[in-house]
C-alpha cells in the first residue's frame, strides 16, 4: 500500500456524536488547517494596516494644526518632521526653476513648479510653488513669475514625491531654464544647482506671492477598505472550517 493511500485512509480523530460521527482524514486536515493559518493572518494584517493608517492619519491631522515652527526648531528625524508647519525668511533663486512632468489636476495637463529658496549663502530649501499648465506643445514650456528680494514663507515640510512609473530619464538639458523633471531628487538637484539643499520640500502655502494652483497631494488613508478586505479574510476562514466540518462529518447509519 501507497504512503498517499495510507494517509487517506489514516483518520486522525473519531468522535461519535449521535447520530453523528467526526471522523477527518490527515491530508484534508492538514490542507485545512494551512489555509485556516493563511487566511486569518491575512486578515489580521489587513487590520494592523488599518490601525496603522488610522493612527497615522491622526498624526498627519494633528500636525498639519500644530503652530508654526521654525526650521532650526524642528526635529531631527525626517519622519517626524513630515505635516508639520513651518516659516521662514528665504531669497528665491528666481533663476532656477523645475517643472515636475506628467501632473492632472481637473483634467488638465500639466506640471508642478518647484524653485529653490536660500535660506543661507550655502543652503536652500526646494519649494513646491503649485500647478501650472502645460503649453500647446511640449517644447512650449509655461511662463510664470517668481518673486524677487527677501521673502516670508510659510508651508507643510513633506518628503519629495515618490517616484512614479518613469517615462523618461531626468532630463539634464539645462542650457533652457526651468528643467523638466520626471521625478525629485534633491541629491541630484542640488548637485545642478551648485548648492545643499534641505532634505524635506515645502509646500507653499495658498495665497502667497509665489504660490500657483494649490495642488498638496493627499495620501489615500482610508482605513475602511482594509477592514472590509480583513472582514472578507475571516468570514472566508469561517466558511473554510464549516466545510471541513460538514465533509469530514457523517451521520451513522
Amino acid at each position: 500500500m501507497s504512503i498517499i493511500k495510507a494517509m487517506r485512509q489514516y483518520r486522525i480523530v473519531s468522535i461519535r456524536i449521535p447520530p453523528y460521527h467526526f471522523n477527518p482524514g490527515v491530508i484534508s486536515t492538514f490542507v485545512t488547517v494551512a489555509l485556516l493559518y493563511l487566511m486569518l493572518s491575512l486578515g489580521y494584517w489587513q487590520l494592523d494596516r488599518a490601525e496603522f493608517k488610522d493612527t497615522l492619519q491622526q498624526n498627519i491631522t494633528e500636525r498639519k494644526n500644530l503652530s508654526v515652527s521654525r526650521l532650526e526648531d524642528l526635529p531631527q528625524s525626517s519622519k517626524d518632521r513630515r505635516y508639520l508647519p513651518v516659516k521662514f525668511i528665504g531669497e528665491f533663486d528666481d533663476r532656477h526653476s523645475f517643472l515636475l512632468d506628467n501632473k492632472i489636476v481637473k483634467r488638465h495637463v500639466g506640471y508642478h513648479v518647484f524653485t529653490p529658496v536660500k535660506v543661507s549663502d550655502s543652503k536652500a530649501v526646494l519649494i513646491a510653488r503649485g500647478f501650472i499648465k502645460a503649453g500647446k506643445t511640449r517644447e512650449q514650456l509655461p511662463a510664470f513669475n517668481t518673486p524677487v528680494g527677501v521673502q516670508a514663507l510659510s508651508g507643510l515640510l513633506d518628503m519629495p514625491p515618490s517616484r512614479a512609473l518613469l517615462l523618461a530619464e531626468n532630463v539634464q538639458q539645462t542650457e533652457r531654464w526651468p528643467v523638466v523633471l520626471q521625478y525629485v531628487d534633491l541629491s541630484e538637484i542640488s548637485q545642478l544647482l551648485g548648492y545643499e539643499l534641505y532634505d524635506m520640500i515645502l509646500w507653499l502655502d495658498e495665497n502667497k506671492p509665489a504660490s500657483l494652483q494649490y495642488d498638496l497631494p493627499t495620501l489615500n488613508l482610508n482605513a475602511a477598505n482594509n477592514n472590509g478586505y480583513a472582514f472578507q479574510w475571516f468570514a472566508m476562514s469561517l466558511a473554510l472550517a464549516i466545510i471541513y466540518l460538514v465533509v469530514n462529518t457523517k451521520r451513522n447509519p
